[in-house]
């Protein structure tokens, strides 16, 4: 034992509080508090570095950094006895279910505010004490028992007495709680997966599980590498054949190809079949006909890396994939067939040397295909192709050569220059068949996506108008509906080029041909924003010419208004905030205005009636009807939905994080000495940088004031949108300590505004309670007013001890006072 818990224990006022803890006697629950009851705030900065109190705040609390309470079960730290551990025996099964209902709730309560106050390290007393006296935790399938077993689950040491308990109670009672493995998975697997795998084993031996319920913790838990190479082998030792339709195309759309291929593999060998619909997906159709074209072992293993030749010919389809309608299928499956394998094994020659003969003029093309088919060859290379489409003289007959080919039993090399060759010349397309033919690109360059993409970009810089369509025809070559993947990559490319009126132009076209973009078109556009950490603002771009955040959102409200794209609510929430990092707070009421006129459900609430409308609204929406008519979007929601609902376009747009966050925002925007103007935003010569000191002088540009976020709250609330109060509060809360707490902020933006700030607080709440209409913040001359809980606050000026250079500017006497004893030792 440790030489501090010895000198501990053998202090006498170490005993004799332990004594008193053992000795002391249950209470009467007729007098013991209300759990409801609050207790008032402790005026005490929630950064600060000293050591939590013995309290914990109510779960229902949004502003529970600062509003304060105390269980009424626990009148000291570490206190068991309210949850009846010092009884003389567990309860009987003779008594009211009720007893025991709140005894498990009592639990709960206890368990939550130790695991907040310190952790899991104070869960091995606690399980000592249930231990002692005999307790068994519930088997019932309640929230309150799986929080409980949940809590014990976290902590290592816990997990064999709490394994054997269930051990006990399955010898029993027969029963025990049936969630046990997958609360334990849910947990430990993405964070500990070795730690894991031995706990499954464990859990299956001692519980002797038959059913393990994989599939729920396949859907509800975020796996990582290690966490997928862990459960492929609690998978493959299992009886589960139910993990195909949740694996493999969910790590394909995560772009975990190498993991797809291997999950399907162990899937299809433990005849863990696709369903239907997931069989439809092109890419597990690929998946399918590769596996089945191979020898199947006799026992499951792991397959091999893929090679890079197999990557190369299901590139097109790997890095192009789209989400599409389950009935529609994407991509051409002949094709695509075609391009992966051949159905029998391909007896060639040699490419260039087929290419020599197709090119000698003593022999016409029909002869050679004769001579191959005489030699046995059922296969040509892309250089015998080219060959033989120069000698064939008209080029409108080169479908008929691929026709004789095809009787002669010879087939095309799988290569995309062959298979677009033919398509061309099946769809009697001369200008394409002539531009590939005459291009200076090999034929294996055709192969690369990636430069495809990057030639597209260079053509239409140059206009090259030919080889632009050239190009979008490779790179739509598998796609069923080329038209549509051809106008979004053209899109995507004006967007790589970031250039508005092209953009803008695309759009026009777009809506004209009634062609709709996809989802990766439309990411597309948000990749131009420069990456930041969270919660850290964007850092400009070295070239600053163009202004991508203003790029994105002005293509984005052009999206919806042509009505070409789907654009959730939720798409704009990285927007919003990098408006309102930036300090661009001018720019960020206007979208906000216009967001909420746009997705504001009219019909159910009388307030959004009365909101502008765009008069591409009407139209905009009834298109989205008829496109996605089954798609549960924001336009298809019911109209009396309430704004609780988490599926609510308006509590997508305005979460109360981010209504907090718009307050604040307004706070530095009026603040900090930095914050930008927004001259940009003015039209013509206004906008240039050496006019802003005629503009400042003429009034044209100002400073924003620091209630102008707390101001576009109340517009929001007063137009229909639910603002909470306790919200409100909050926020203003941070802020003030901000002001006007004790201690030194560590963040330079908020020490700006500190010594920037030339008010006191009692004129902040005065101009709150105004804007809000009602007092949200007691005043300093009405402190004897009773007044409600939530608004007996204040940012604890008195014990104030760091020195503002700029408090004394104001005619307040207040301030002087407070700036004499912040000097004072």
């Amino acid at each position: 034992m440790p030489k501090a818990l010895d000198r501990l224990l053998a202090s006498p006022s170490a005993l004799r509080t332990l004594r008193a803890i053992v000795s002391s006697p249950d209470l009467p629950s007729i007098c013991l508090l209300s759990t409801n009851c609050r207790r008032a705030t402790t005026n005490r900065r929630p950064y600060s570095s000293k050591p939590k109190p013995a309290t914990y705040a109510h779960p229902r609390s949004s502003s529970y950094k600062y509003a304060v309470f105390r269980p009424s079960g626990i009148e000291r730290e570490g206190s068991v006895d309210r949850l009846g551990l010092n009884r003389e025996e567990p309860p009987t099964a003779g008594e009211p279910a009720t007893e025991e209902r709140l005894w498990v709730q009592e639990l709960v309560q206890f368990l939550q505010y130790k695991e907040r106050l310190h952790g899991v390290d104070g869960l091995p007393q606690i399980w000592t004490g249930l231990v002692e006296r005999g307790f068994m935790l519930p088997t019932a399938s309640t929230p309150e028992a799986g929080l409980i077993w949940g809590t014990f689950l976290k902590e290592p040491t816990l997990f064999e007495p709490l394994l054997a308990h269930a051990e006990r109670q399955l010898q029993q009672t027969g029963q025990t709680y049936p969630h046990l493995y997958e609360k334990c998975m849910q947990y430990w697997l993405p964070r500990q997966p070795r730690r894991a795998m031995r706990y499954h084993h464990l859990l299956v031996l001692k519980l002797k599980l038959k059913a393990l319920p994989l599939l729920k913790i396949a859907q509800s838990t975020k796996l990582n590498s290690r966490a997928l190479e862990t459960f492929m082998e609690m998978y493959k030792t299992s009886n589960e054949r139910d993990l195909y339709d949740a694996m493999v195309p969910t790590l394909h759309e995560q772009g975990k190809f190498e993991f797809a291929r291997r999950w399907h593999t162990i899937c299809y060998h433990r005849q863990d079949l696709p369903s239907s619909v997931v069989a439809t997906h092109p890419v597990v159709q690929l998946l399918l006909a590769e596996t089945q074209s191979s020898p199947r072992p006799n026992k499951p293993q792991l397959p091999a890396a893929p090679s890079a030749e197999k990557d190369s010919k299901l590139s097109v389809v790997l890095h192009s994939q789209e989400r599409s309608q389950p009935d529609i299928p994407m991509y051409n499956e002949d094709l695509l067939r075609r391009l992966q394998r051949r159905d029998i094994e391909p007896v060639r020659f040699d490419d260039t040397f087929c290419a020599r003969l197709f090119a000698t003029k003593a022999f016409p093309p029909s002869s050679v295909i004769d001579g191959l088919k005489m030699v046995g060859v059922n296969e040509i290379g892309p250089q015998a192709v080219r060959a033989m489409a120069m000698r064939t003289e008209p080029l409108s007959e080169l479908s008929d050569m691929f026709r004789q080919l095809r009787a002669a039993g010879i087939t095309l090399q799988g290569s995309v220059f062959s298979v677009a060759l033919e398509k061309f010349a099946m769809e009697n397309n001369l200008r394409l068949m002539q531009s590939m033919i005459e291009s200076d690109q090999h034929a294996d360059v055709f192969e690369d996506r990636n430069m495809q993409e990057k030639l597209l970009d260079h053509y239409l810089k140059e206009s090259d108008w030919l080889q632009v369509y050239r190009t979008l025809a490779i790179l739509s070559l598998v796609y069923n509906d080329s038209r549509t993947e051809s106008w979004n990559l053209l899109f995507r490319a004006r967007i790589r080029q970031i250039d508005r009126w092209q953009v803008a132009h695309v759009l026009e076209d777009l809506r004209a041909n009634r062609v709709m973009l996809s989802s990766r078109s439309i990411f597309t556009v948000k990749y131009l924003l420069p990456r930041r950490q969270r919660g850290r603002r964007p850092q400009p771009r070295a070239n600053g010419n163009v202004d991508e955040l203003r790029f994105v959102t002005r293509t984005y409200m052009t999206i919806l208004e042509s009505s070409v794209g789907v654009l959730t609510p939720h798409t704009w929430r990285e927007i919003i905030r990098r408006y309102g990092m930036t300090g661009r707070f001018r720019e960020l009421q206007r979208l906000i205005y216009w967001l909420l006129s746009w997705y504001a459900p009219r019909d159910g609430n009388p307030k959004f009636a009365l909101l502008p409308k765009s008069r591409f609204l009407d139209s905009a929406t009834e298109a989205m009807r008829r496109t996605f008519p089954d798609r549960k979007h924001y336009f298809n929601l019911p109209s009396d939905l309430p704004q609780t609902d988490q599926r609510h376009p308006i509590r997508q747009l305005f979460p109360p994080p981010l209504q907090q966050a718009i307050i604040i925002w307004g706070f530095r925007a009026g603040l900090l000495i930095n914050a930008p103007t927004e001259q940009s935003m003015l039209p013509g010569n206004a906008a240039k940088k050496h006019f802003r000191k005629i503009l400042k002088q003429e009034h044209f540009i100002r400073r924003l004031n620091w209630s102008v976020g707390l101001r576009l709250i109340v517009k929001l609330r007063d137009a229909g949108v639910v603002v909470q109060r306790s919200t409100v509060i909050k926020a203003l809360q941070m802020m003030f300590i901000v002001l006007f707490g004790r201690g030194r902020s560590s963040k330079k933006q908020n020490r700006m505004m500190e010594y920037a700030n030339n008010m006191s607080y009692h004129d902040y709440a005065r101009e709150v309670n105004r804007i809000w209409g009602e007092p949200l913040f007691y005043l300093p001359d009405l402190r004897q007013e009773r007044l409600s809980a939530r608004t007996l606050w204040h940012p604890n000026m008195h014990d104030r001890r760091v020195l503002r250079e700029n408090c004394c500017s104001r005619d307040s006497v207040y301030l002087k006072t407070k700036c004499r004893s912040s000097k004072a030792p």
